[in-house]
């Protein structure tokens, strides 16, 4: 039996978050703005820590791709926010090892190892949700596969096998398709939701460090958020898309890596993006506040996509 952790809120510097929530008490872990402000001034409200989130803000989220990388810190960011959220992953023990990282109660967060690409799964992982909390109001879309050669380089179109293409676009295009189709409903009869696809910079240019299976199924993630805002905005539910650059994380490995060192020279900025960076988008997505915006890709890239 483990210990019983400090949770991950408690006792630490204060998060640059846009509704911090309250501190989440010691529990074990466990498997399974103003008006007439200026724009700048209400950005900068919005992102400054101890602004508390109305009740009627806190939501129900799910996280798809929520173990590692910039999945587990928009679900870090979703709890601070005040929100109860469920995460997805393929590997038990990248879910287990969330849990242990994260070390919230129950009652504020709850994930399972499923494949996204199984509608029966999916559907079965959303009953437990909805009996644990009820229904979900914001879905973020991020779980995706990059396979690269054994050089870590992205394949050629020639090196890319049929099996390979089709299991990338699964899990990068049609798993996202079937969550939107098995929430909207709900979301429908509550009148709210918000939809973020996480997309990429390999979806709007040419790609330098992903293979083709990639690209394109994050250019048809593109196409997937238009064609879905268009049906469900006049149900009061956003439907975007977040365009991630070099951002780093466990996945895309340290900074010195030849492909890193290669990337960092194509980035306006001079530096590579943070996760957290990426989260603060999300959330802002998700929140109220956001109701305007819909049909949209977001470029998070450091400028290279306008380079």
């Amino acid at each position: 039996m483990r210990s019983k952790p400090q949770c991950c809120f408690q006792n630490e510097a204060p998060r640059t978050t846009i509704f911090p929530s309250e501190s989440c008490p010691t529990v074990p872990s466990r498997r399974s703005g103003r008006t007439g402000c200026a724009v700048g001034e209400r950005l900068k409200i919005m992102l400054k820590p101890g602004k508390r989130s109305r009740q009627s803000d806190r939501r129900i989220a799910l996280v798809t791709g929520g173990a590692r990388g910039i999945g587990l810190e928009i679900v870090r960011r979703f709890l601070a926010d005040g929100h109860r959220v469920a995460f997805a992953a393929t590997r038990a023990e990248n879910v287990e090892r969330a849990l242990d990282i994260l070390r919230c109660p129950e009652d504020r967060l709850y994930a399972e190892a499923i494949d996204v690409t199984r509608q029966h799964e999916v559907g079965a992982f959303v009953d437990r949700i909805r009996a644990r909390w009820g229904e979900i109001a914001i879905l973020v879309n991020n779980a995706g596969i990059s396979p690269k050669r054994a050089d870590q380089n992205a394949p050629w179109l020639s090196q890319t096998s049929l099996e390979e293409w089709a299991r990338v676009i699964d899990v990068n295009l049609h798993g996202p398709f079937i969550l939107i189709r098995l929430l909207a409903p709900a979301m429908i009869a509550i009148g709210y939701g918000r939809i973020i696809n996480v997309g990429s910079l390999a979806g709007r240019a040419i790609p330098l460090i992903a293979g083709p299976h990639y690209a394109a199924s994050k250019a048809g993630l593109v196409g997937l958020t238009r064609a879905a805002a268009r049906d469900l905005a006049p149900h009061g539910i956003t439907v975007n898309c977040i365009a991630p650059g070099r951002i780093l994380s466990d996945l895309t490995g340290p900074p010195e890596s030849a492909v890193n060192r290669s990337a960092l020279r194509r980035i306006p900025v001079g530096r590579f993006g943070r996760a957290e960076e990426v989260a603060h988008v999300v959330a802002f997505l998700a929140s109220p506040t956001a109701g305007f915006i819909t049909g949209a890709t977001i470029d998070i890239t450091g400028g290279e996509f306008a380079a």
